[in-house]
């Protein structure tokens, strides 16, 4: 498949990603030397500088490429590492763990976002700090860290009465639509502040469970970073059948 013929069908970042890995494997770029930089790249497959890093990020996961600010990216390995992560195309059961759910919001203050994230610009973002609870009991599931590109820092004003998932509050405010989100799930010492807010020990174990919303362009739009002490923690996947194969 062509170049061309790539980006036509999947997303912008995943078909760039796709293409550098590629040109990376072929030793185009062999490992030591630096990818072309955000700009260059923006220019030659005509996308945004959100959707360049989203590619570049992406690399970086798999650990072909390192990123460093003002030092570019770096090629690794011709080899992806493997790594757990889980890009849900269907929103509705996230929706629905909000809907049954409740957030305390503890505060709302501006910052640099979790490197968790992978969020590696220099801005700040809006960070949400918010204890989910269950439905009809003070009982904590998760300490939560949302972070919010600030040019939606106006949804902080609609915060103090909303109990659904902040993603939905942002499309209905902002008339954006999360077309993707990425999962990535990792065990994890509690930092002190999630310890407190759950009242765990301070050498317990977590889930920490970081999602990122995507538009249609591969941007981001907002990230989460979620903690859950590993006793109250299960996970599920259901796969259906499509065309012959599960996916």
């Amino acid at each position: 498949m062509s170049d061309t013929e790539a980006r036509r069908t999947t997303p912008q970042y995943i078909a760039v990603s796709d293409i550098l890995k590629q040109r990376i494997q072929e030793g185009l770029y062999p490992v030591g030397s630096h990818l072309p930089t955000e700009s260059q790249l923006s220019e030659e497959f005509s996308i945004s500088r959100h959707t360049t890093r989203e590619a570049l990020r992406r690399l970086s996961e798999t650990g072909l490429i390192h990123r460093r600010q003002g030092s570019g990216s770096r090629v690794l390995s011709t080899e992806v590492r493997s790594h757990y992560v889980h890009a849900m195309k269907s929103l509705d059961q996230l929706f629905a763990y909000a809907s049954d759910t409740r957030l305390r919001f503890l505060e709302v203050h501006e910052g640099r976002p979790d490197p968790a994230t992978g969020i590696d610009d220099d801005a700040d973002w809006l960070c949400i700090e918010a204890l989910r609870l269950e439905r009809d009991a003070d009982v904590p599931i998760c300490f939560s860290l949302v972070y919010i590109d600030m040019r939606f820092a106006d949804i902080r004003a609609k915060l103090a009465d909303y109990q659904g998932a902040i993603y939905a509050l942002m499309e209905q405010s902002f008339g954006i639509e999360v077309s993707e989100v990425e999962q990535v799930i990792e065990v994890v010492r509690l930092p002190p502040q999630a310890a407190t807010v759950l009242d765990q020990d301070s050498d317990a174990w977590a889930a920490r469970v970081v999602r990122r919303y995507l538009d249609g362009d591969g941007a981001l739009l907002l990230a989460s970073v979620n903690y859950h002490p590993v006793d109250h923690f299960s996970y599920e996947l259901r796969m259906t059948r499509t065309g012959g194969r599960l996916g």
